[in-house]
């Protein structure tokens, strides 16, 4: 199958496309403490998590603070993704993860074919900005 045939596969059936040809083709595994996503770096890829988990950190000093901590079934690296700017924070795999690694083209093309994309996007978000929320009333 193309790579055409593969995104819109992905565009329209979502994890029901998820078979070997697709995770051969875009799949990557990262291992436990293995850096995704490096704050500052200029990157237009984006992921969408199968398995396992990732911690969104910031660099304070020499540490890393955990700002939230991500799995299954989401996107990560969408905000650069959109509006073109370097990285806000670092992702770090927490055990072993896979991922679906899309380049800003490849995903342009599921986001721009199915309306499905941006509701899982819009969701996300949400969930996103809602825990920020909850943990600021908390300080």
């Amino acid at each position: 199958m193309d790579s055409y045939n593969e995104i819109m596969k992905i565009a329209f059936q979502g994890e029901d496309a998820l078979d070997e040809g697709v995770v051969a083709k875009f799949g990557r595994r990262f291992k436990d403490k293995q850096v995704l996503i490096k704050e500052g770096d200029v990157q237009q890829k984006i992921y969408w998590i199968l398995d396992g988990e990732v911690y969104i950190t910031q660099k304070l000093g020499e540490k890393y603070k955990v700002i939230a901590t991500l799995g299954r079934g989401e996107l990560i690296g969408e905000m650069s993704f959109f509006d073109k700017s370097v990285r806000s924070a670092t992702v770090i795999a927490k055990g072993d993860v896979q991922v679906l690694e899309f380049t800003r083209e490849s995903f342009a093309d599921i986001y721009a074919a199915s309306p499905m994309w941006t509701r899982r996007l819009l969701v996300a978000l949400s969930r996103r900005i809602r825990g920020m929320v909850e943990r600021l009333g908390k300080t």
